[in-house]
């Protein structure tokens, strides 16, 4: 056998082995456990290929290998959290956000149609701005749009509708229906929790459908989030963390984070 077919063979089946282990691990990040017997039907394999699937994957991962499968530990501990007022956001892990928001603004470029949610992570992006104008900002949140105003070059969309006293945000349908009529270039979308089992979620329910909407009319979908919310839990799902294409967070990223986003193909930035 040629040396090159040789090596095109190893690289097939350390793909297939990967595309296997990512498919197990979701599973347990969903159901909390699986079983080998169920795996092996479900992906074709023997038995044993899947039991060795569950080793390597609890030498890296927060699994617990049992008789007959696999259980994902319990890795959030604390309650689900609160909403705070944009106020205090704004001061809360302050060096973390601003990194995250230079991160972001280098990804725009001039010309484009950008969504921005709401949040002070997201508020911060318009400081780093400069030299991308012409810009089109789509925000369903009154502070980004004021402070969006004062910027030359800029032209601002916000929704119409009720307001959250608590983030400044536009409510309800027909907000999510005017954020789907853009064709959005990129979107930066701030949260307040993400987690492997749960995905992207957010304290409030009203708030949920126009962030989906956003991610929805976008071309390009961020999130931008320090690291404190990672692995934290609120109340409502938005989406899940597949449907986005990167991650622009701090320096703290969390390792297990950080594979989990290449094992899925997210961009970490």
């Amino acid at each position: 056998i040629m040396p090159s077919l040789v090596g095109s063979e190893m690289c097939i089946r350390d793909r297939l082995n990967i595309d296997r282990q990512r498919i197990i691990l979701d599973q347990l990040y969903q159901k909390g456990s699986v079983k080998v017997s169920e795996l092996s039907k479900e992906l074709g394999v023997h038995e044993e290929t899947i039991r060795r699937d569950l080793k390597a994957l609890a030498a890296k991962w927060d699994i617990k290998t049992v008789y007959g499968g696999a259980v994902l530990k319990n890795t959030i501990s604390s309650p689900a959290v609160q909403e705070i007022n944009m106020l205090s956001k704004r001061g809360s892990h302050y060096g973390e956000k601003q990194i995250i928001a230079r991160k972001a603004a280098a990804l725009i470029q001039p010309g484009q149609t950008i969504g921005l949610n709401s949040g002070s992570s997201v508020e911060y992006i318009l400081d780093y701005i400069e030299g991308k104008q012409p810009l089109n900002i789509v925000t369903l949140n009154i502070h980004i749009a004021a402070k969006a105003l004062l910027l030359e070059g800029v032209d601002v969309y916000i929704p119409g509708g009720k307001l959250r006293t608590q983030s400044g945000s536009v409510m309800g349908s027909e907000a999510a229906d005017f954020i789907r009529s853009f064709t959005l270039d990129q979107c930066f979308c701030g949260t307040s929790a993400v987690n492997l089992s749960k995905g992207i979620c957010h304290p409030n329910i009203e708030e949920v459908e126009g962030n989906r909407a956003m991610i929805d009319a976008s071309r390009k979908k961020y999130i931008v989030s320090d690291s404190s919310k990672m692995n934290q839990t609120a109340p409502f799902k938005m989406f899940d963390i597949d449907c986005v294409d990167g991650f622009v967070v701090d320096n703290n990223f969390p390792p297990e984070y950080r594979e989990y986003m290449e094992l899925h193909g997210i961009e970490v930035i």
